[in-house]
């Protein structure tokens, strides 16, 4: 569960708590007047976040050029599917 830093402790903090993101892979939800507003995570979860995100695009991609080959119904009925799935 990321912690939660106000803007300011973060601007006299921003050593340590980037250590701790580094080193401990912690991760920060930055606020200011108590809303959330950005967030501080390791790179390397960064990276995986990217990856992902790109691969979802592709899939995407693919999935809209093989829809054109398939009937409304059966599109309807796999997508029924994959939410019910999803939500378990």
């Amino acid at each position: 569960m990321a912690k939660r830093i106000s803007a300011m402790d973060l601007r006299k903090r921003l050593g340590q708590i980037m250590n701790e993101v580094t080193i401990r892979d912690d991760e920060y939800v930055i606020e200011r007047d108590g809303k959330p507003m950005a967030a501080l995570i390791p790179l390397w979860k960064l990276k995986q976040l990217e990856e992902r995100k790109e691969t979802f695009w592709k899939k995407v991609k693919g999935f809209r050029r093989e829809g054109k080959k398939v009937q409304k119904k059966e599109l309807e009925s796999a997508i029924y599917e994959a939410v019910k799935a999803a939500k378990g």
